[in-house]
């Protein structure tokens, strides 16, 4: 019969315990953050009916659709102006209308277009300044589903004061597809997860848009070009 040990543990082993613990015990929070996560963008839905804001803003990015909701919001008369952040420079405001399908009037006295944000954090900053040049208070945000997320965090950490009301657009399954998105879905959902969690983590008074509120009312401040 095997005796119990009475060899009393070492301080080493002791410590090397309660990492094991605490690795295992983050780890479980991760998959759980991860499950939490999935849930949140497949309910993810837009109110019904919509709150008329003062202002919209579509994030450019991965998945169709943005461009035409956006439009559609505008149409509605559910914002006052159009915000695209992330246009990428070699896009002329031409090739833009033609998306939007905007009348040529609509376009030029409603559309801003914001060529600087270069990811997720430069939307946050532009979307702080070009609300707070406006005096806009309240914004329909407009991004994929499972960009959301992290597109509310950022924009709330440069524009503390905004209300978002988010409309998820819903990432289509391309042709070929199986049933449950196949691998590259789930690469893009474990990769937009750890990006929120360190946009989460992120001190949000290292943002360069966290300026107080008379710098940010300067219309010099949108850094949006003009239509051509």
């Amino acid at each position: 019969m095997n005796e119990p040990s009475l060899k009393k543990p070492t301080k080493g082993h002791a410590i090397f315990q309660l990492l094991r613990f605490l690795f295992g015990f983050a780890s479980m929070l991760l998959i759980c953050g991860f499950i939490a996560f999935i849930l949140h963008i497949s309910r993810a839905v837009p109110q019904s009916p919509m709150p008329k804001a003062d202002g919209i803003v579509v994030l450019t990015g991965k998945g169709g659709g943005r461009l035409a909701t956006g439009a559609m919001l505008l149409e509605q008369g559910l914002g006052e102006r159009l915000l695209i952040s992330g246009v990428n420079p070699a896009i002329s405001a031409k090739k833009i209308r033609s998306l939007l399908e905007l009348t040529p009037e609509q376009f030029n006295c409603c559309v801003d277009l914001d060529y600087e944000a270069e990811d997720t954090v430069g939307n946050g900053a532009q979307t702080a300044n070009w609300a707070g040049a406006l005096g806009y208070e309240t914004i329909i945000l407009v991004t994929s589903d499972y960009h959301m997320p992290r597109a509310k965090v950022e924009i709330l950490s440069a524009a503390q004061n905004i209300t978002i009301f988010p409309y998820p657009v819903k990432s289509n399954t391309l042709p070929g597809q199986p049933w449950w998105g196949g691998t590259d879905k789930w690469k893009r959902l474990f990769k937009e997860y750890g990006k929120l969690l360190v946009s989460y983590a992120r001190d949000p008074g290292k943002h360069p848009s966290n300026q107080p509120p008379s710098a940010l009312a300067n219309p010099n401040d949108i850094k949006v070009k003009p239509h051509e």
